[in-house]
């Protein structure tokens, strides 16, 4: 999967980079693809989730997503355009935290279709109560987009979620 997208990304900066441009700045173009794909952050990730994918607790999806259930509960699960209440932490990593919910007065809340990828597709899975431990490629979270702080571009992250409660479409504006 993850072999086509680059194979799709590359034809894709093939043709925009041949357009009118000059062999200088494709060959640029070229550097910026081909660092934006393999930078350090992007290969201290990926060989953080490859070790994490051999151990015996840890679910591998075809998306990527890796998770590690807590805590498990039974209930029903939320829809794309529900909102949830959660509690989390995230970490890069090399272990260091970069947000958590903990500071906050209020456990927050957000609607399924406006989090991160990785988020989405773990949520989806879980009941309210379920605890996990998610392991994100940098494509299921900001991909090679920084959101500032202590997340660098192309970071595989680490989360604990969880499920507090489930808020449907219609009452969340409630």
């Amino acid at each position: 999967m993850l072999g086509i997208k680059i194979l799709l990304l590359s034809l894709i900066v093939s043709i925009i980079t041949g357009c009118g441009k000059t062999e200088e700045e494709k060959q640029f173009h070229q550097q910026l693809l081909d660092k934006a794909l393999n930078d350090e952050t992007k290969q201290m990730g990926n060989r953080f989730l490859a070790e994490n994918a051999q151990r015996d607790d840890v679910v591998v999806t075809d998306s990527g997503l890796q998770y590690e259930i807590l805590v498990a509960a039974e209930g029903p699960k939320p829809r794309v355009f529900d909102r949830v209440r959660v509690n989390y932490t995230g970490w890069t990593v090399d272990g260091e935290v970069f947000e958590s919910s903990a500071s906050q007065t209020e456990y927050p809340m957000f609607t399924l279709n406006k989090v991160i990828k990785g988020w989405r597709l773990a949520l989806l899975k879980m009941s309210p109560g379920a605890r996990w431990k998610v392991y994100l490629p940098s494509e299921l979270a900001y991909g090679a987009r920084s959101p500032g702080g202590m997340v660098p571009a192309n970071s595989a992250l680490i989360f604990e979620i969880e499920l507090l409660e489930i808020l449907p479409e219609e009452k969340a504006d409630q």
